[in-house]
């Protein structure tokens, strides 16, 4: 980013990877990104990857609040926006309908879709007991991990009542975890 497009940070932003650029975008500027840049991510704990989870997207909520017309006619990146940020909001909220309108679905039908939605939900909660190499393991981590995922979606709405400084919190990643990663990047 041009040094001259990059504006100062409202105090307590939770996103800032996405306010600066989207500043440079509503100025008229075109936002880009680079192939050749790198960022490295380091694995971590489903905790930590749901508080961090809560923060992004409690951060998105954020974003809308600085930059409003991000939701008008006029936002030439509109259907990006939304299919990209404000969808991961909407979904558990779509899921909770869909739990609380398969009451009201004809027997057996609503039977069925409520035993299978318990059975997702227990097999992500029994996820955690399975030991490691176990084969229903397939099936359960990707399931408690889209759980938890929602999850912490439905929590970032936190943001309406607390202060964005409360959602933050430094993920530390040991030496040796970077080391192992790394090692992982590179084929090693």
């Amino acid at each position: 980013m041009r040094r001259a497009l990059a504006t100062p940070l409202p105090a307590d932003t939770l996103n800032d990877d996405m306010y600066l650029p989207l500043g440079a975008f509503f100025r008229g500027y075109r936002v880009i990104f680079d192939e050749s840049a790198l960022a490295f991510d380091y694995p971590t704990g489903l905790p930590s990857e749901f508080r961090r989870k809560v923060r992004t997207l409690a951060g998105v909520y954020q974003i809308v609040g600085f930059y409003p017309s991000l939701l008008g006619p006029r936002n030439r990146i509109w259907i990006h926006f939304f299919s990209h940020k404000l969808a991961r909001l909407l979904m558990p909220w779509a899921l909770v309908a869909a739990a609380l309108s398969a009451y009201f679905l004809p027997p057996p039908w609503n039977a069925a879709a409520l035993a299978a939605q318990a059975a997702a939900y227990l097999l992500a909660l029994a996820d955690s007991a399975l030991p490691t190499g176990f084969p229903l393991k397939r099936l359960t981590a990707p399931l408690r991990t889209f759980t938890v995922l929602m999850a912490a979606s439905l929590c970032a709405v936190a943001i309406v009542f607390v202060p964005a400084r409360v959602l933050w919190r430094e993920t530390r990643v040991s030496g040796q975890q970077a080391a192992a990663a790394g090692r992982d990047q590179s084929g090693s």
